[in-house]
Order: C-alpha cells, then structure tokens, then sequence
C-alpha cells in the first residue's frame, strides 16, 4: 500500500521469494495520471541473497488497476500488476443463497433400443448444447451423443443407460435434465433455479417416454402393486380359515417362495430396463415375448398359491398312487401241491 501525496507517495514493499526468506524494500515515488513512476530500496540485507535498488513504471486502466515493468541495479528484470484494495468494502445489499427446484418421475419397466435412445438424446439436444449418453455393459462409458452414434457395441444389452444434459440459465444457475434406465429404478429428473420450467421439462419428458414404457405382471401402473403384493394379500385373507398353525406356516412359506421364484424370472427373463445396444427384433414375438412371459409367470404363480390353499384346507385331494396287488412267486415246489 503507498501513502502520501500523489507527488510525494511513500510504501513498504515485501517480497516472500521461495529460498531466499522475505527481501524489504523502502519504496518513493509520484503518480501523474495515468502513469505511476516508483524506486525501491532495499531496507536490509538477507544473507547469502544479493539485493539491488529497482524501478518502475505503469500505467492505469479502466479498472483501477496498474500495469508496468521494473528493473533493478543487478540486471533482473520483470512485469508487475497492482489491484485496487477493497477488502473492507461490504455489499449494500445482503446475497440471497439461490433456489434450486428438483423434480422426479419413476417410470415402470422399460424397454428401449439403441436408436430409441438416440432420439431421446437428440429431442434433448434441441434445448441444450450438449448431451452425455453413458453406458454401462460389464465397464462404465460416457460419451458425447455424436460420439455415441459411432460406437458400434460388442455386446447386446446394456445394464444401464443415462442421458444427462445442463446448460447455464442466465441467471447463474444451471438447468439440469437426467434420464436414467436401470434394473432397479427408470426415472427421469429436472433441476433448475426455474419452477416452472422444471415441472414443465419434466411433464414433457414424461409424454416422450411413455411410449417406451411396459406393463408387467409384477407391477399394475395404475395402482402401483403387482402380482407379489396380490399373493401376499390372499395368503393373509385366507390364513383364517386354516385352524392347524403348521398349515399356516406351510401356506405362507409357500407364497414367500412363489414370490422369490417371479422375482428371480422377471430379473432374468423380463428385465425391469430391457435396454438393447443393437438393432430389436421387430417381429410380433420379439416384440410380445417379454409381456408374455411376464403374466405367464404370474399366472403360474397364482395357480400354484390357489391350489396350496385347497389341499391345506382339505377342498383338494391328491390321489393316492393305485395299490398294486401282492405278486405270487411260481416255484417248483408249489406247482405239484
């Protein structure tokens, strides 16, 4: 900092130098708009550091800030910046921390395509300048979305796919959209410091991907249960009626083991995100097969509770195995009697 008259300024400069310990120096000089003229002289000495008188010049801008060269008595040389000092200053107004709006919608199962995927990414990219489509088939990929419609895949099916946009708003904020497909979860999600355009982006992500949705037997959308949840309720309906608490046992572990069985046959033949990284099939089976294979499961499933049910309540008899009547051995000492 320098004091003084703009004709007569007066300072204190200290240079922390890596090895060489901190060198300072008793600086004079004048300012004559827009030029500052200052010397330095050195105010001790620093052992085994060879220190030298300098001077400098530079010039003000707009900004307030001063820009020069200095030399010094020992041949080094340089450039040098001065900012203002406003360090004490303290807005008028206090900062308000900004708001960020978040909304979510969880889809059913899914089954998309490659070139599904690349018009979704591509409807997105009408608004952002660019999406990031990452893949994840046995290793995690990211890609930009030309980058993407490139890559020729090795494997089928992916296990997960996610399309990510964002873009500054102009306020200082960022909007956000992220898609994601997954065995566990199919969500789409905005993020802005906008309401109403984070429900609005969302409302249209909904429309768009609706048509990739599928109805299974494990999950009904429009009351958000499914065949598990059917069973359950049943078995704790119809546990009344058995009087012997072993039957009771035996029903619900029935049912607890009818319901991992549609689990673990949905997980491996009817994926929740059946996302294929080549071309589907389009025939009417190809295209059938996973909704078929889903209620066949769930009706399996349901007949086998129904008839546990009648056999522990007594409604249903297995037969026995017919009595085979005792065979008589031929010998030939029975023959002459």
């Amino acid at each position: 900092m320098l004091d003084g008259a703009d004709a007569a300024l007066t300072g204190v400069l200290r240079i922390n130098e890596q090895g060489a310990g901190i060198a300072v120096y008793n600086v004079v000089g004048s300012f004559e708009a827009p030029t500052l003229k200052l010397t330095g002289t050195p105010a001790g000495e620093v052992e085994g550091v060879e220190l030298g008188q300098f001077a400098a010049t530079g010039t003000m801008n707009a900004k307030g800030e001063i820009q020069g060269d200095w030399e010094s008595t020992i041949g080094t040389a340089g450039t040098f910046v001065l900012f203002p000092h406003a360090g004490g200053e303290q807005p008028d107004e206090v900062q308000r921390t900004e708001q960020f709006h978040t909304a979510r919608h969880n889809f059913g199962a899914i089954e998309v395509d490659r070139e599904q995927v690349i018009e979704i990414a591509e409807n997105i990219r009408r608004e952002f300048p660019a999406v990031i489509v990452t893949v994840v088939a046995g290793t995690e990929q990211s890609l930009y979305l030309d980058d993407f419609k490139e890559l020729h895949f090795a494997v089928d099916r992916a296990e997960i796919i996610k399309v990510f946009a964002q873009r500054p708003d102009g306020a200082g904020a960022n909007q956000v959209v992220s898609i994601e497909f997954g065995p566990q979860i199919n969500t789409a999600m905005t993020q802005g410091a906008n309401e109403a355009w984070v429900l609005g982006q969302l409302e249209t992500l909904k429309r768009d991907l609706k048509r990739y949705e599928r109805t299974y037997v494990t999950n009904f959308k429009r009351w958000g249960i499914g065949i598990n949840q059917i069973m359950l309720l049943a078995a704790i309906v119809f546990l009344p009626s058995l009087s012997d608490l072993s039957d009771r046992a035996i029903l619900m572990g029935i049912v607890l083991s009818l319901i991992v069985g549609v689990n673990w046959l949905h997980s491996r033949y009817v994926p929740f995100a059946d996302i294929q990284l080549r071309e589907k099939k389009t025939g009417w089976l190809g295209k059938a097969w996973p909704r078929v294979a889903s209620w066949g499961i769930g009706i399996v499933a349901a007949v086998l509770e129904t008839l546990a049910a009648a056999y522990l309540l007594g409604a249903l008899e297995i037969p026995a195995p017919p009595v085979q009547p005792p065979s008589v051995e031929t010998t030939p000492s029975n023959l002459g009697q």
